[in-house]
């Protein structure tokens, strides 16, 4: 069954690691992660927020067309205002598909961690590190921490603790909510 999952939380808190190892066990499913989409963009590690600009509206077409062949898709990002969750929820209706919103969560003390230490490999990490580090570094990793968790309250998501050494948990207690 085709379900659109949106794995929401702050830098660093295990949204790709968790998405990709959900796909990795759902064959034909789209892990529709905007950052490494962004890296498609010319530029993009000049202006990396601007990347990301262009590429969302490209993504939620990707999104839209990958739902219609009845597949699922994970959508690893970052979303802290209601406006943007709205468009994503709305993506799911019109594709007629259910919307599951997850936040994944961590205490503020391995956030602060998560997003300094973050080597995954991935060549998006270090241009989003430098953004990060430019609004504010820590501090802003924990203001969109709370912009999130309050964001995902009031959007009654459903709530999954990311510890580092747990993330096979966190795998499966979401994959438990899917069809």
């Amino acid at each position: 069954m085709s379900v659109l999952l949106h794995l929401n939380g702050a830098p660093g808190v295990g949204k790709s690691t968790i998405a990709q190892r959900i796909v990795s066990r759902r064959p034909g499913w789209l892990n529709c992660d905007m950052d490494v989409l962004r890296t498609l963009v010319g530029g993009w590690d000049d202006d990396f927020t601007g990347a990301g600009a262009l590429i969302r509206p490209v993504a939620r077409q990707m999104i839209s067309a990958h739902l219609a062949t009845g597949r699922g898709v994970v959508l690893p990002q970052l979303v802290m205002e209601r406006t943007e969750l709205a468009s994503f929820r709305s993506l799911a209706r019109s594709s007629g598909v259910p919307f599951i919103h997850v936040l994944l969560d961590t205490s503020d003390e391995e956030l602060a961690l998560r997003w300094q230490h973050h080597a995954d490999g991935q060549v998006w990490v270090e241009a989003a590190q430098a953004v990060l580090r430019d609004v504010g570094g820590t501090e802003a990793v924990l203001a969109a921490a709370r912009l999130t968790r309050k964001l995902a309250a009031s959007d009654h998501a459903v709530y999954v603790r990311c510890e580092e050494h747990g993330v096979s948990a966190a795998v499966a207690e979401v994959e438990a909510l899917l069809p």
